[in-house]
């Protein structure tokens, strides 16, 4: 199972089964190459980027569900609920980088942050608005400089009309003004250069945001599959993907609000890259932020660690890892969006599998 893609296969073909014997169907199968050049194969047409290069194939036959679950328990056996959760989570690559994300029903439902799939533009904005801060200040600092060295050559044709007349002071002060303007120069080039980079830097991010596609999920075994979009929440942090054709590990949910202040939590993800990775922390209560709730965990919640579990002793999730506080006097503060939340925002396709209020 290690490094490849998998083929899924689409539900809306599953009537056939009633009228075909045996355990197999036919799907439309779609092949392309990735940016990189690499063969990938998909049901879904959406995620494919020229479906006019792409090859179809009808006649590949392949199992309608194949047990994930089992095969994930068999080549790495949980040893206790946390891992059982673990299993259940994947890392999710695209083109905007790397995030996590977990199966939350067995059909192969994956919950996630909203700004691992498609970035998150309010810090685009905040980054745009420092940027045009720092461009009106490297024009008004050009400016002055302007105006300064204009000062400089008329003071400079006051002496040279004076010549060995000149007053010493004069003289000074022009030698003075020249080495404070020599210097601007120099603060405002570097400053230029700086600004240049970051803005070039901004440029790129700007494109992958508004040119995601082609996400990948990555197994606990490190077998990759692509997956398809299917809601992005319009009010929270918050998305969900499918795999289809598959009988997935998932996590059942918790009432997170029924939890005690310091029981013990645990944040699965894939920080800094760290494929899979366990923290540990506490529950530290409910807090709201524009009008938002969440639970707050001193759980370690790095980058990459973006739409996660937050699960407890016994392997339930109760939230969505979101976001932290960071600075040089915090330590410790993260925060989740309560499952309850998402269960209710993708209600229309997770159905009443899982009711909690």
């Amino acid at each position: 199972m290690k490094n490849i893609f998998r083929i899924g296969i689409s539900f809306s073909l599953f009537f056939l089964v009633l009228t075909l014997s045996g355990d197999y169907c036919s799907a439309k199968i779609y092949k392309y190459k990735d940016k990189d050049g690499n063969w990938c194969f998909t049901d879904d047409p959406s995620i494919v980027p020229d479906l006019n290069k792409a090859e179809e194939r009808s006649s590949i036959h392949t199992e309608t569900i194949e047990d994930l679950q089992k095969e994930l328990s068999e080549a790495c056996p949980p040893r206790n609920k946390v891992e059982e959760a673990r299993n259940a989570t994947v890392v999710i690559e695209n083109s905007l980088g790397t995030g996590s994300g977990f199966f939350i029903t067995e059909e192969g439902y994956i919950l996630t942050n909203k700004h691992v799939i498609e970035g998150d533009e309010t810090k685009l904005k905040e980054l745009e608005k420092r940027l045009n801060k720092a461009k009106a200040q490297l024009a008004q600092e050009s400016k002055a400089i302007s105006k300064e060295e204009k000062r400089l050559q008329e003071l400079k044709a006051l002496l040279d009309s004076k010549g060995r007349y000149a007053p010493a002071d004069l003289s000074a002060a022009y030698l003075i003004r020249q080495r404070d303007l020599n210097i601007l120069i120099a603060i405002h080039k570097r400053r230029k250069e700086t600004f240049e980079k970051v803005l070039e830097a901004f440029n790129e991010l700007k494109r992958k945001i508004y040119s995601s596609s082609g996400n990948k999920i990555i197994l606990i075994d490190g077998t990759e599959f692509s997956v398809s979009v299917v809601s992005l929440s319009y009010s929270y942090d918050l998305a969900l993907l499918r795999l289809r054709g598959y009988k997935c590990p998932f996590i059942e949910p918790a009432v997170p609000y029924q939890l005690e202040h310091g029981t013990p939590l645990y944040a699965i993800g894939t920080p800094l890259k760290l494929r899979h990775s366990v923290t540990s922390g506490i529950y530290s209560g409910i807090r709201k932020f524009n009008q938002q709730l969440y639970i707050q965990t001193n759980a370690q919640i790095n980058p990459g660690n973006s739409g996660g579990p937050l699960v407890t002793i016994d392997g339930r999730v109760i939230g969505i890892s979101t976001w932290k506080v960071a600075g040089p006097q915090v330590e410790g503060i993260g925060f989740a969006i309560p499952i309850n939340v998402a269960l209710k925002e993708f209600e229309r396709y997770l159905g009443q599998a899982w009711k909690l209020d």
